[in-house]
Order: structure tokens, then sequence, then C-alpha cells
């Protein structure tokens, strides 16, 4: 009668130690999804202040960051119209500060490597041209599109949405 209740409770020792692992896992993967997702909002974050973000003294490295926070089609697109963006930039003396008013996570893909994100973020726009103009505010609300390349969360696309 001892040995069976002494491997009675090895076993329930076992199988409770085996359920504990098991927990320990499926959290570690709740908390690794969690993270995962908070990182693609952090990062339409960033891609969007980083568009609303330019400066006439340091418009170069504005745009470094632009196209650092973007992929595809979305870097393509910048990439091609960021002459007239510094031509502008520089010309009218431009300093633009972007301000992040809030995000969502729309949607985020089961393959865990695409996600959509809505993007709410202002803008206050000087210039410092000698006009006597006063600050302009602009206000935008974005649909992105993210992918994961190389364990990064970049913008491979944008929509801006009423």
């Amino acid at each position: 009668m001892r040995r069976a209740l002494t491997l009675g409770l090895v076993l329930l020792v076992a199988a409770l130690a085996a359920l504990v692992v098991r927990l320990g896992q499926d959290r570690s993967a709740a908390q690794a999804l969690a993270d995962d997702r908070e990182a693609a909002v952090r990062a339409a974050a960033s891609h969007a202040v980083a568009l609303l973000s330019v400066d006439h003294r340091t418009i170069d490295d504005d745009i470094k960051r632009v196209l650092a926070t973007s992929t595809g089609p979305e870097r393509e697109r910048f990439a091609a119209g960021q002459t007239d963006l510094r031509d502008a930039t520089t010309k009218n003396k431009v300093v633009q500060t972007g301000v992040l008013r809030a995000t969502a996570l729309a949607s985020f893909g089961a393959d865990r490597r695409t996600a959509e994100v809505l993007v709410v973020a202002d803008a206050v726009i000087h210039w410092e041209d000698g006009r006597k103009a006063a600050p302009e505010e602009r206000f935008f609300r974005w649909r992105m599109d993210l992918v994961k390349t190389s364990g990064s969360w970049l913008v491979a696309g944008s929509e801006l949405v009423q």
C-alpha cells in the first residue's frame, strides 16, 4: 500500500511539474506575441513621427530616418519625392514637428510577419524664412501596412484616411 501511495505521489508531482512547464511555455509564447504586436505598433508610430518631423537644418538626417523605417513601395515612394521635400524645406526654412496622438493595431497576420496599424498624428509647421505667418497645424490619419523584415518591423505602405 505504501509503495502504491509513493508511486501515486511521484506521478502526481511529475504531472504537476509537466503542467507548470506547459503553462510557462504558453505564457512565454503569449508574451512573445504581445511583444511582437507592440513592436509593430511602435514601428508605425515611429514612421509617422519621422514623416512629420522635418527641419531645414537637419533635412538629410530627417530623410534618412524615414527611409530607415520603411521598405518596399513606401520606401520607393518616399525616396522618389525626397528631392522635392529637401528643396521645399530648405527654401522655405521649414521646421515641422510631428506629434503622435494615437495608434491602434487593426490586424496582425497569423504568420506574425504582417500587421496593419492605424495612426493619428499632427504636425505644427513654422517658417523661419522671415515671413510673419503664424504656425500652421495639420492633422493626419493613416492606415499603415507593416512587414517584419530581418527581425524589424518596417512600413511597406501607408494610406491617408478620413
